[in-house]
């Protein structure tokens, strides 16, 4: 089951290279959960692929560009920790920002049940019961 939870959550950023958000929704459970740190500019829990869907749009709100690149893809149980590189560039300011930050997936029988992610690469590995 892990490597088909692996192939689930890279379906989602494959997705989202595309521009298709909030991804693919057949992948979703209906309760899904959308987790921001508690560092976010809005943290918190979002719940429902209405709220999952609103959040990523807030997102991509203040940005003309978001790119997102996986770079390891660490299945755990029921659990894909994800660590990333991003680049994006603000609507309006033209700013230019690049780093790296992680996600955690949680899935149960194909589907996405939460989706939380964190600014550093390490945390999501934390997360899981795992040290990068």
């Amino acid at each position: 089951m892990t490597e088909e939870n692996v192939e689930v959550v890279q379906s989602f950023y494959r997705a989202w290279a595309r521009g298709e958000f909030p991804g693919p929704v057949h992948l979703m459970d209906p309760g899904i959960e959308y987790v921001n740190p508690a560092e976010a500019v809005e943290p918190g829990i979002r719940c429902g692929l209405t709220e999952f869907a609103e959040a990523v749009e807030k997102i991509l709100e203040g940005w003309e560009t978001w790119e997102m690149e996986p770079e390891q893809f660490t299945p755990v149980g029921d659990q894909v920790a994800v660590v990333l590189r991003y680049r994006a560039r603000g609507r309006g300011s033209g700013i230019e920002v690049a780093g790296q930050e992680s996600a955690l997936w949680t899935l149960r029988d194909r589907k996405v049940l939460r989706y939380a992610w964190f600014h550093r690469p390490a945390d999501a590995l934390e997360a899981a019961g795992l040290s990068e």
